[in-house]
């Protein structure tokens, strides 16, 4: 809903461009409903994966995202087409995955011409080494750093081109 929460951990000397160290596929986060009591910011530093024995993440930053705009839709849902290749389309969209034990579990969801991007496939459509997606990679991950820069998730058609730090 528009003014609610989205909240990312990363460590402190990623925050400016967290999501050049990541792949493009599952980007967890944690959203609030609109609750910042019920669903705290900090509840993004738990771990949820039940083979990794640690409790929290320590040394990290929660980063907070309100959502700005919805179009319309009931999510957040932004296309993104490539600059080179008219034929070649990304769709970002925030999908609740509620965990067992962690149920404001979100994920950006990302797909590339009807594709969902995950481990299986990426390397055929987002790895560095392809590149015919080099334009389209870059162009997703401007969005999201500037949805972190800015601190906004909204369904602009522009992607906003953030200068290094």
């Amino acid at each position: 809903m528009i003014g609610e929460e989205l909240y990312y951990r990363c460590k402190p000397e990623n925050c400016s461009r967290p999501y050049d160290k990541i792949s493009l596929y599952d980007i967890s986060h944690n959203r609030n409903f609109g609750d910042s009591i019920s669903f705290p910011s900090e509840d993004v530093l738990f771990n949820i994966i039940e083979t990794d024995n640690r409790e929290r993440y320590n040394n990290m930053k929660v980063i907070i995202l309100k959502i700005a705009e919805l179009n319309g839709n009931i999510t957040f849902v932004k296309e993104i087409f490539s600059r080179s290749n008219e034929n070649l389309k990304a769709v970002i969209k925030l999908i609740h995955d509620p965990k067992p034990c962690m149920y404001p579990h979100s994920v950006f969801e990302i797909s590339v011409n009807g594709i969902i991007i995950n481990p299986a496939n990426y390397n055929d459509l987002l790895n560095k080494g392809n590149k015919i997606y080099k334009n389209l990679r870059s162009d997703i991950r401007q969005e999201l750093t500037s949805m972190l820069q800015s601190g906004i998730i909204d369904v602009d058609k522009n992607i906003d081109i953030i200068d290094e730090p």
